[in-house]
């Protein structure tokens, strides 16, 4: 399967795009015929064509593709484990409500469930996935699917559209909790129909030319599983299971160890695992998680052989810290591999919902307080680059945006206009007889140093910068509730941006959802609503450029750093395609895309026992130039 960036938070961190539907087929009643010969209820989706029962659907008018390159190396094996590790366990295994945006819940889900359709990480192309056939209305107003026939749940049941119909009433729910799903799902399509066992269709309430994906890249779970459940049992009786699925993976209760591990195993009745988008993918038996709260224990566990993969993610450990013995000796291989992957922003995101920065002025004085320069040349090795963007890392950004740099007089110039003018004998700024005091509360120890360099310089300017360490899961309640002032966050990115999801008024003072500063500007409303009607794509670069251009003169975020590459180390007994990683991937398509390699194993485990060495490997590679 290819991997998928979630709709959330991530929410929809996916990957959006529009090929081939302005050219879709004009065409607008299916052709059906069923026959139910020979069916049976016990029969699986996998077996249906061979016991005789067909579903007699007549392709013409519609699309498909069968002839796309491998996303998977065909020389890849099935079997073994790979042992990755979680900073944190997730705050829930749900797919749906309150805090079920965690990055690492999505990777899950990723393998478990299927959509309608997918993308082609190299050729941007749509696939098929649940579906092997779609097609779009003239007025690009109504989109058809017909499903597989062969798809099947993980109990063997078939997939039909009555699931698809199932999914799309569960998703606009309000008892689930989840506001953006429903304002998502119930504000931009109108229900679906089931206009047979295996055509399933929908019409959208607007134009947007994104909204063919977006239904198309839908999870789909089970309509038998999720219609017997209220929202209050949902919430409660799936926190820590998931619901059926069709993918290739499956979660079972006995391993799922709460709080420490969780392991997925993989299906050996998948429905598609014989399907051109999956051959050479999906090869592990089995790919597990446990919980390493500590970097530094992590690091010593995966040296000690405990794990097998590590994403270096401090600049300073990949410089100083990753020439180590098994390195040298190729028992470890290291990789810089660079890919064409989307960016996002990441910055402190300030709450413009209350003092101190519902005042832009104080927004605008913190962004050139935090001095970049510093932290990329003496803690970053200068690895990483300047976002000045919210659209950073491809051509949708402004290059006009102001370049903020580090200016503790124009800051200071700033302060004094909001009020902060005086400071106490301690040195601290005060207004109203109050100090200048902040909170910045944090998950991983690895940000103390950081921080602290930020706090330095907040200190000189007269600003009190606590910083305090705390439960990663207890720190994105809290955001998610609403409930901090300052808060350091990583946004994913997206091929093609959606800034509804990000900076939509509407979702201001909600909960649980991606505009956590509570940013709030009818210009960019209006804009958001053309760039959805926009279906020429320069037109669209331009409406996004000035949508970054208004967000940006509101200074929502001090925007920081971002990288296009990932750094990791790995246990020398795997195979890889070419590339490593696909086109737009990155290191989480390695629990797809790679395998363990028995000769690879048998040569690492015999160079250890005679301390012998391997082949070391180029350490940059750039396979996407």
């Amino acid at each position: 399967m290819v991997k998928k960036v979630r709709k959330k938070n991530i929410i929809f961190f996916g990957i959006f795009l529009l090929i081939g539907v302005l050219g879709a087929n004009a065409a607008d009643s299916p052709t059906i015929r069923l026959s139910t010969e020979g069916r049976s209820k016990k029969t699986s989706g996998a077996n249906r064509a061979a016991s005789g029962w067909r579903d007699s659907f007549n392709p013409a008018g519609w699309q498909t593709n069968n002839n796309f390159p491998l996303i998977g190396s065909p020389k890849a094996k099935k079997g073994g484990t790979m042992r990755f590790f979680w900073r944190s366990y997730p705050a829930t295994l749900r797919t749906n409500g309150p805090n079920a945006n965690f990055f690492t819940i999505q990777e899950i889900q990723s393998v478990v469930y299927e959509s309608l359709i997918d993308i082609h990480p190299e050729t941007m192309e749509y696939i098929p996935g649940l579906a092997d056939y779609w097609r779009v209305s003239p007025d690009k107003r109504k989109f058809s699917f017909h499903i597989n026939p062969k798809a099947a749940w993980a109990d063997g049941s078939p997939v039909t559209a009555e699931d698809i119909v199932a999914t799309w009433e569960f998703r606009t729910r309000a008892d689930i909790k989840d506001p953006y799903s429903v304002m998502m799902w119930a504000d931009n399509f109108e229900k679906p129909i089931a206009e047979s066992e295996y055509v399933v269709s929908v019409k959208t309430k607007k134009l947007n030319w994104r909204l063919f994906l977006y239904f198309g890249r839908m999870d789909i779970y089970s309509a038998k599983e999720m219609k017997k459940l209220a929202g209050k049992e949902y919430l409660r009786d799936y926190n820590w299971k998931m619901q059926m699925g069709s993918g290739p993976y499956e979660l079972k209760s006995e391993n799922i160890k709460k709080g420490h591990s969780l392991i997925i195993t993989r299906r050996e009745d998948y429905w598609a695992a014989n399907e051109r988008r999956n051959i050479g993918v999906n090869n592990f038996d089995a790919v597990s998680w446990i919980v390493i709260l500590d970097e530094e224990l992590a690091f010593e566990k995966f040296k000690k052989g405990e794990i097998d993969f590590y994403y270096v993610s401090r600049a300073q450990r990949w410089a100083n810290e990753c020439d180590f013995d098994k390195i040298k000796k190729g028992w470890i291989q290291k990789r810089k591999i660079y890919t064409q992957a989307p960016e996002s922003f990441l910055g402190f995101a300030f709450n413009m919902r209350k003092p101190p920065f519902d005042n832009r002025d104080v927004r605008k004085a913190f962004s050139f307080l935090l001095n970049r320069e510093k932290l990329l040349d003496k803690l970053f090795f200068n690895e990483y680059a300047y976002i000045d963007t919210y659209f950073p890392g491809g051509e949708w950004g402004n290059p006009n945006n102001p370049k903020v740099r580090h200016n503790p007089r124009r800051a200071a110039k700033l302060l004094k206009k909001a009020g902060w003018k005086n400071r106490n004998k301690e040195g601290w700024l005060i207004k109203d007889g109050k100090i200048f005091e902040l909170t910045l509360e944090y998950g991983f120890n690895g940000w103390t140093k950081i921080h602290k360099v930020i706090k330095e310089d907040m200190k000189k300017a007269g600003i009190k910068l606590n910083l305090k360490l705390i439960d990663p899961r207890t720190l994105m309640k809290k955001v998610n509730e609403r409930n901090f002032t300052l808060h350091y966050k990583l946004w994913g990115g997206f091929l093609f941006p959606n800034p509804a999801v990000m900076w939509s008024s509407e979702l201001a003072d909600e909960k649980y959802n991606n505009n956590l500063p509570g940013f709030r500007n009818e210009k960019v409303d209006a804009l958001c609503a053309k760039y959805d009607r926009a279906f020429d794509r320069e037109e669209q670069k331009k409406i996004i450029k000035k949508i970054d251009a208004a967000i940006f003169r509101e200074y929502p975020y001090a925007l920081s750093w971002y990288t296009d590459f990932n750094r990791i180390l790995y246990a020398n007994k795997f195979g890889h395609p070419k590339t490593y990683f696909s086109k737009i991937g990155d290191f989480r398509d390695i629990k797809t895309l790679w395998w363990l390699d028995a000769p690879k194993e048998k040569a690492l485990s015999e160079a250890v026992k005679e301390n012998k060495s391997l082949p070391v490997g180029k350490i940059i590679q750039k396979p996407w130039k």
